[in-house]
């Protein structure tokens, strides 16, 4: 009866230890939701972004947009407006003194 105690909670360590695997991925974390419009404050503060296509694990298209900390789910027209606010930033330059 013990060694099947201890088999059976072999097990369990086992499935949680492949569930929770950050390269077997089986439990996606999938936008449910998006924002049609979010601030351009917010956009020039994102620092990484990611696309969900409706056509793997998730059932909607979304960009991920990611700023410090929090994940927000937008609409794809989002990704436009990101895109040309990036274009249009340039970032400031130092000049030099020259003597």
């Amino acid at each position: 009866m013990e060694l099947k105690a201890t088999s059976v909670l072999l097990l369990v360590c086992v499935t949680i230890i492949i569930l929770t695997s950050a390269e077997v991925d089986a439990i996606p974390s999938c936008c449910l939701t998006v924002s049609k419009k979010i601030p351009k404050r917010m956009l020039q503060s994102v620092s990484k972004v990611k696309i969900q296509n409706k056509s793997g694990r998730c059932d909607i298209d979304a960009v991920v947009l990611f700023i410090k900390k929090k994940r927000i789910c937008a609409d794809l027209e989002v990704l436009r407006s990101l895109k040309k606010l990036k274009k249009n930033h340039k970032p400031k330059q130092t000049q030099a003194k020259t003597e």
